[in-house]
């Protein structure tokens, strides 16, 4: 082989890796919903009256992801919601252990309704606030701290979800 080859040779693969990896950093299709913490199901949260706030959503349906739900995660789209769904209705706390960003959370009831907001703050040491829903609930969605108010989303508000991919129970 001689040095031409050999010179040539690496600039192959180099642009075959430009050639697939520069597309994948553009940004991601407007349709997708924007995964945070990823390996959950999606959806659209469809919330107020007119559907006056949409939502792009993963959903925690799992003891498993429940628990974790946003911990550690540092940042959120404006656009972005974890839903927390329960088989039946109950009255499930949330707390903020390990949480970095202040959240809005709304739960509602069987009927579509939502029940109660509170806004929640990030905690870093135990014991940690525990935030109590007004009444019994069948889900919840955490949002950016803030966004339900200034979308003026109130108790007794629709909310409609959506699912874009299947349950993972």
């Amino acid at each position: 082989m001689n040095r031409n080859n050999r010179r040539g040779l690496p600039r192959i693969p180099a642009l075959l890796v430009l050639l697939f990896v520069v597309p994948a950093c553009g940004s991601p299709a407007p349709d997708r919903a924007a995964a945070v913490v990823g390996g959950l199901p999606q959806g659209t949260l469809y919330m107020g009256q007119a559907e006056q706030l949409s939502l792009n959503v993963e959903i925690a349906e799992t003891a498993g992801a429940q628990t974790r739900g946003l911990m550690n995660v540092g940042q959120i789209p404006e656009d972005y919601g974890m839903v927390f769904a329960w088989q039946d209705p109950g009255r499930h706390p949330f707390h903020m252990r390990d949480t970095l960003i202040p959240l809005d959370i709304a739960w509602w009831d069987e009927d579509g309704r939502i029940v109660d907001i509170q806004t929640m703050t990030p905690c870093r040491a135990d014991p940690c606030e525990t935030y109590h829903p007004a009444s019994e609930h069948v889900a919840a969605v955490e949002v950016r701290a803030g966004l339900l108010g200034s979308s003026g989303i109130e108790v007794g508000d629709p909310v409609k979800l959506h699912r874009t991919s299947p349950p993972r129970l």
